[in-house]
């Protein structure tokens, strides 16, 4: 726990221990907080949007905290024969729930960090809760969904420790009611709810009450309070409670976001890591050793001029093949960089040539079969899509199939675009590569997977070892064809 939170909860512990005043002005209460609030409408509306839109979470919070000090000032002023130090303790007390919950509110607004915005959540929607009598629990957890949508125990207050490894499928009782409704729901006792049940903290509560963390039509969890007193909620109080937990699901949204954000971004550098160890390794298997033999040829040619002339003309012209052969493979990868020829003619022509640089090169016999007019179907970053997936696949073939004819196809079914690449080699056992692909040096698979995804295509594999193996992609085209794409 971070000392700030530490700060609000001996905070809250210690307005829990003031001196309250009786709360019988109910409807009063809720007038003077209305007038309040078209107070503030009002003067922000000078403002236009921008004034609304920048009065943002934090604002909300301090508007609530002081909405909430005047329902409170106004309890005092029917009690009939209050304590004379009742007004002054009552107006300390309102001053340090409003500063405690505007600097909640900043925290909300401010802060990236998702456990922080949850214990925020839960701090100041205690403070938000009527007086409790003396003797009274109240406690309160956040649930959040895991990647196999059940909820599970993300942050608590005065929960047991056991109670963090219990996990329910929110469908039943209060947790299911309110993911169901979207809005808060005040329910009885939580021994008797069936999942509320299975946290060892709430069988001893006696009135429980339930707000949904919802954004949109996407829902994150629940921030769910229980007391140990009967009807210890109202109506106003779930509705209080209900704008907390919506700022704080914006500000959740926000650091999620964030998350995912930073995990796609080192998602890209290890892209980017990758295709750069691949470029090296390439480097280093091809022009790299051709240069070295070249360097070692042009060094025995100089002894042969001293040894043996007659031979140097020989030597010269394995020189000579060698360099062209360097040069090819250089071309080769240059190409597979960036070919020019798929920015200018397409994805057909593309193909073409890489088919033509793979005999060139490496001698190997690829085969481009494809339906007139296909690369029309899909927009030009589509096609530059296909290209690196078929080009990762054919050299994949290259390296490891043994395979004497290499295939790559492009035609329609239906509303999908297919691509297969097929070759008739050794083949390999598809589920074993899959199960263990993270613990590989290569990311040439997870390369297609996400290339595929990137234009909404699925890539499937088929292989057994002794019967070769066929990529596939399948593409969804779009209801109109693209226009502007193919041949320049």
């Amino acid at each position: 726990m971070g000392r700030s939170e530490a700060r609000w909860i001996g905070q809250a512990d210690r307005l829990d221990s003031s001196p309250r005043p009786a709360s019988n002005a109910i409807l009063t209460a809720i007038r003077m907080a209305c007038i309040f609030f078209a107070g503030v409408l009002a003067a922000l509306a000078g403002f236009g949007a921008d004034g609304l839109l920048a009065l943002g979470g934090a604002g909300v919070l301090v508007i609530v905290g002081v909405a909430l000090g005047l329902a409170n000032r106004a309890a005092p002023a029917t009690a009939v024969g209050a304590d004379r130090r009742a007004p002054r303790e009552t107006t300390e007390f309102e001053r340090q729930r409003t500063r405690l919950m505007a600097e909640m509110g900043a925290t909300l607004g401010a802060t990236l960090d998702y456990n922080k915005v949850l214990d925020a959540a839960m701090d100041v929607g205690a403070l938000g809760l009527k007086p409790r009598k003396d003797g009274a629990r109240l406690l309160s957890m956040v649930l959040l969904f895991d990647k196999d949508q059940r909820l599970y125990v993300a942050t608590s207050r005065r929960m047991m420790g056991r109670d963090t490894a219990a996990r329910v499928p929110g469908q039943r009782g209060v947790l299911g009611q309110a993911l169901g409704q979207a809005e808060p729901v005040i329910g009885g006792g939580g021994a008797e709810d069936p999942e509320l049940s299975y946290f060892a903290a709430f069988q001893d509560a006696r009135s429980t009450l339930v707000i949904p963390l919802r954004s949109g039509f996407q829902n994150y969890g629940l921030l769910v309070f229980g007391s140990s007193e009967p009807d210890a909620f109202s109506q106003e109080h779930a509705e209080l409670l209900a704008a907390i937990g919506t700022q704080a699901t914006v500000a959740l949204q926000n650091a999620v976001l964030y998350g995912d954000l930073r995990a796609e971004k080192e998602r890209i550098v290890a892209v980017e890591e990758e295709a750069r160890k691949k470029l090296a390794r390439d480097l280093h298997d091809g022009p790299t050793q051709s240069v070295s033999a070249i360097a070692m040829r042009v060094n025995y040619i100089r002894q042969l001029f001293v040894r043996d002339p007659s031979n140097v003309p020989d030597e010269l012209l394995k020189v000579e093949d060698l360099a062209r052969k360097t040069t090819k493979e250089i071309r080769h990868m240059l190409f597979t960089l960036r070919p020019l020829v798929l920015e200018n003619q397409g994805l057909i022509p593309a193909l073409e040539q890489l088919a033509q640089k793979m005999k060139e090169t490496h001698n190997l016999d690829v085969t481009i079969e494809a339906q007139p007019g296909v690369e029309t179907l899909i927009t030009s970053q589509a096609q530059g899509v296909l290209f690196y997936i078929i080009e990762e696949a054919v050299n994949n073939a290259r390296k490891h199939a043994q395979a004497k004819n290499h295939y790559a196809r492009l035609l329609r079914r239906e509303n999908y675009l297919v691509v297969e690449v097929e070759d008739d080699g050794v083949g390999f056992d598809a589920g074993a590569v899959d199960s263990n692909y993270d613990q590989r040096g290569s990311l040439g698979m997870i390369n297609m997977r996400e290339r595929a995804a990137l234009v909404e295509g699925t890539l499937l594999v088929d292989s057994a070892p002794g019967r070769g193996t066929k990529i596939s992609v399948l593409i969804p085209l779009p209801v109109q064809p693209p226009a502007g794409n193919g041949r320049k």
